[in-house]
This record gives C-alpha cells, sequence and structure tokens, in this order.
C-alpha cells in the first residue's frame, strides 16, 4: 500500500513538472510573439501608424515600449481589445483608446523636461505642461507622436 501511495505522489509530482513546463513554454511563445510591432501593425494599420510613423523619431522604438507599461496586464487587456476588433465592436486605429494606454512616466523615462538643451519654445510650452496639471497625450496624442502635432491652443 505504501508503495502505490509513492507512485501515486511521484506521478502526481511529475505530471505537475511537466504540466508546468508546457504553460511556460506556451506562455513565452505568446508573450513574445504578441511583444512585435508586425503583431501590433496586423490591426493598428492605418497609415498613421506605418508611413507616418517610420519617419518620425520613434520610428526605432517598439509599440511595446510606450504601449506596454504592465506587461502581463496589457496582454490580457489586449486579448479583449483583439476579440472586440475581431467582431467589429471596436476600430483598432481610434487614437483615444491608445492615448490612454501611455502614462506620462512612459514618455519622460526618454523625454527629460528639465533639458537645458531645450529651445526656447520648447521650454515654455513644458512649462505651461507642468503648470495645468497637463498629460503628454494632452498635445502629443497618437497621431502627434506617430505624424503630427496638435493644436499648442489647447
Amino acid at each position: 500500500m505504501f508503495k502505490k501511495i509513492n507512485k501515486k505522489l511521484f506521478l502526481i509530482i511529475l505530471g505537475s513538472v511537466f504540466a508546468g513546463i508546457v504553460i511556460a513554454v506556451v506562455t513565452n511563445t505568446g508573450v513574445k510573439a504578441t511583444s512585435s510591432d508586425g503583431f501590433c501593425l496586423s490591426c493598428h494599420d492605418a497609415p498613421e501608424f506605418t508611413e507616418y510613423f517610420e519617419a518620425r523619431p520613434h520610428a526605432e522604438v517598439s509599440c511595446i515600449s510606450c504601449h506596454g507599461g504592465g506587461f502581463i496586464e496589457d496582454k490580457v487587456k489586449g486579448t479583449t481589445k483583439a476579440f472586440s476588433t475581431i467582431t467589429g465592436q471596436k476600430d483598432p486605429n481610434n487614437y483615444s483608446v491608445i492615448n490612454a494606454t501611455v502614462p506620462d512616466e512612459t514618455c519622460l523615462s526618454c523625454h527629460n523636461l528639465d533639458s537645458t538643451n531645450r529651445s526656447d519654445l520648447t521650454r515654455n510650452s513644458h512649462a505651461v505642461f507642468e503648470q495645468n496639471g497637463l498629460s503628454c497625450t494632452d498635445c502629443h496624442d497618437g497621431a502627434s507622436v506617430h505624424g503630427y502635432l496638435k493644436d499648442y491652443t489647447k
């Protein structure tokens, strides 16, 4: 009886380890596949994302660098967004939806507002940003980062 229990326990542990390895491999493969620019652009294919972006300073930055803050959380949200897009409930090229996922910290991790190398125009416009509690995407929406800048008069 004791050998029978040990054999069952061994098989349960072995099966659990195997299942864990399979889950880890599948998850890793899925994360890598959905982190590529090609994957993003398979839905977000408007010219504002492709043609304009390729000519911008951010062209060398991957989509996930700006739009992938809470990595696993973003993957889960992305799955529901993909379903909504496939079923025609949402437009994958809707800038307001995409902008909502870019916190200021993401922009400021590369763009230093305190830099002394900035022009007076840039320093003054960003002083307004700080004084009025604006976010980066209030002026630099998806269209501006990917193509053109919004109207400064906001």
